[in-house]
């Protein structure tokens, strides 16, 4: 009974941060209409791409800390 309690909450957990993730990125994408993301991601341009990674890694610890 305590496993199926704590798979429930790692769940939970999951589709949480994950609905939080894409929340965020399209509050961000919505925030900025004059950068494509997906075109500059194809057009190779690396800044674009750590930007993103920054914001992910930043959006992790976020809602990592907020879920606990």
């Amino acid at each position: 009974m305590d496993l199926t309690n704590y798979l429930f909450s790692i769940l939970i957990s999951l589709v949480v941060g994950l609905v939080g993730f894409v929340a965020a990125y399209k509050l961000f994408d919505w925030l900025t209409p004059g950068v494509n993301f997906a075109d500059q991601l194809n057009a190779d341009n690396r800044s674009v791409a750590i930007f993103l990674a920054g914001l992910f890694v930043g959006l992790g610890l976020l809602l990592g800390n907020a879920i606990k």
